[in-house]
């Protein structure tokens, strides 16, 4: 087992043991264990998923939307950290469905280099959102 912290600007959204994490980098998804080498890297927004006990389903993992981050692996200790961290029964579907369709007319309709930027951040956002949304219907339906 390993510790896991999963910090967002809002505060602590997990602190605890885990055995395994799923973090979304730009290379793809990295399965991080007890004793895994020391390791910084960015991460890109996705999904973050936790596995507590080795005989936990994948139906019982933990999932988190996160906007990107920086992960660090040190020692028995795994820290994320992101401005923006949202637990999977924080999100609606439908509201993150809506909230997906207003970011792709944002990016149609941005003009300037920020504008694109923002819509693009949204974007991301709604789809780590949604993406959380389907694990939980599918995992608890």
């Amino acid at each position: 087992m390993m510790r896991f912290q999963l910090v967002s600007a809002q505060g602590s959204k997990f602190d605890g043991d885990a055995y395994e994490v799923i973090i979304p980098t730009a290379g793809g998804d990295i399965a991080v264990f007890e004793d895994h080498m020391p390791l910084i890297s960015s991460a890109r927004g996705g999904v973050v998923s936790v596995r507590v006990h080795p005989g936990d389903s994948d139906d019982q993992m933990k999932h988190f939307a996160v906007n990107g981050g920086i992960m660090q692996v040190e020692g028995k200790t795994l820290r994320f950290l992101s401005d923006d961290v949202t637990a999977s029964d924080e999100v609606n579907e439908k509201e993150a469905e809506a909230a997906l369709a207003r970011a792709e007319e944002l990016v149609r309709g941005a003009g300037t280099q920020q504008e694109i930027a923002e819509a693009h951040r949204m974007l991301g956002r709604s789809r780590a959102h949604l993406q959380v949304a389907k694990i939980r219907r599918r995992h608890h339906s």
